[in-house]
């Protein structure tokens, strides 16, 4: 058991080492790319992420989930030899349909694979554990770009690469999950692995889609603030790029926090630990849209990471008490496929806001962390059953 978890970890940490990633846009736009055409390749790829989450879902259930983690581990090892060699618009698009595929495949996979193999109650420590592993690796990966490759981004992409070929290599080598169910369904339940159960359905009943609602809210605004506001926002205040650079590895390290949500819930407990998560990010949202400081935004910023980063852990451990089901890759698959479907309403709203005004953009983001607080806590108070244990 502890050897999978560590193999895991390990994946988690190779797959986060994306070398070329403090210059992932410029990467692309050296390729000859514009920023319509890389946002073009970006909503292809989040549709074919939501078009695949169920289907990958049966077939991780029906073939077995080690099999299914090498498999997808090879396609994203694919993709990025695909990017390291990409030259055009077709080439990224290539990429980025093996990288949907991957990704979708993995979405609930990884997670059932933790969960089995984590230690009885201890599973939101694992999911916070390996979250920070793939914090630990992107950040290592930074750090390695800003002092050795910062002007070789091809060089990057290859090393991106090679580290995807290990995460491969590290794949092949997981066990069996010692709860028989992780593995393969038998009997009936195999012969019925084309039907969606009533058990797999209840993943995206309507009251637990409260929660999935709040957690998009929560998660999306955390994406676009810190991967697409930060950099416009820290130029509107005078930063140059080098400091820009060294705020991005800070970034990294505030979203490394996930190995503190255990703790931290069992010590307030989950609503009031849920509200500081929620309502924290959505005052330092609202600070953004008005301030001007260099320090104060900066400050803002990873405070947003770090907070949404402490919630996660919790997230994916309420999700997997939800299902009832065997077939517990094919219900994860539905609420990451409700989860992106959430991304992609919000993803435009901040967008066609952000083009308006950045300050508009981030009151959105308050407004949305609010609002995702307000559906947690009606799912929390009147559908949420408590187990024996928290």
């Amino acid at each position: 058991m502890k050897r999978n978890l560590c193999l895991l970890y390990g994946i988690a940490f190779l797959q986060g080492m994306v070398f070329y990633s403090p210059a992932a846009v410029l990467y692309r736009q050296e390729a000859g790319l514009t920023l319509f055409q890389i946002s073009v390749i970006e909503s292809i790829s989040l549709f074919l992420c939501f078009g695949l989450e169920i289907p990958w879902g049966i077939l991780a259930d029906k073939i077995g989930y080690r099999l299914t983690m090498g498999l997808c581990c090879l396609i994203y090892f694919v993709s990025k030899i695909i990017f390291w060699k990409a030259w055009n618009f077709q080439d990224f698009l290539l990429e980025r349909i093996f990288l949907s595929i991957a990704v979708s495949g993995l979405s609930g996979v990884d997670i059932t694979l933790l969960y089995f193999h984590a230690p009885k109650g201890k599973s939101q420590k694992v999911f916070g554990i390996y979250e920070s592993m793939g914090t630990g690796g992107l950040l290592t990966a930074a750090v390695c770009f800003s002092i050795f490759l910062e002007n070789h981004w091809r060089r990057a992409a290859f090393l991106t690469a090679a580290a995807y070929g290990l995460a491969f290599v590290l794949a092949l080598f997981l066990g069996k999950p010692e709860t028989q169910r992780a593995e393969k369904p038998s009997g009936k339940a195999s012969k019925s692995s084309l039907k969606l159960s009533q058990n797999v359905l209840h993943a995206v009943s309507p009251s637990f889609l409260f929660f999935l609602s709040g957690a998009g809210f929560l998660a999306e605004t955390r994406q676009y603030i810190t991967v697409f506001l930060n950099q416009p926002q820290y130029i509107a205040c005078g930063l140059s790029a080098g400091t820009i650079a060294l705020l991005y590895i800070l970034t990294q390290i505030a979203g490394m926090a996930g190995p503190w949500s255990y703790s931290l819930t069992k010590k307030l407990g989950i609503p009031l630990f849920s509200a500081c998560c929620f309502l924290c990010p959505a005052l330092l949202c609202f600070i953004l849209a008005f301030t001007h400081s260099p320090l104060c935004s900066a400050i803002c910023i990873l405070g947003i990471q770090g907070f949404i980063s402490l919630f996660q852990p919790l997230q994916t451990e309420l999700q997997n008490r939800g299902i009832s089901t065997p077939r517990r890759a094919a219900a994860l698959s539905f609420q990451a496929m409700f989860l992106e479907v959430t991304s992609a309403v919000l993803e435009p709203i901040f967008g066609s806001l952000a083009q308006k005004n950045l300050g508009l953009a981030f009151s959105a983001g308050g407004f949305f962390c609010i609002g995702g607080f307000f559906l947690f806590l009606l799912w929390y108070i009147f559908f949420f059953r408590k187990p024996a244990e928290v």
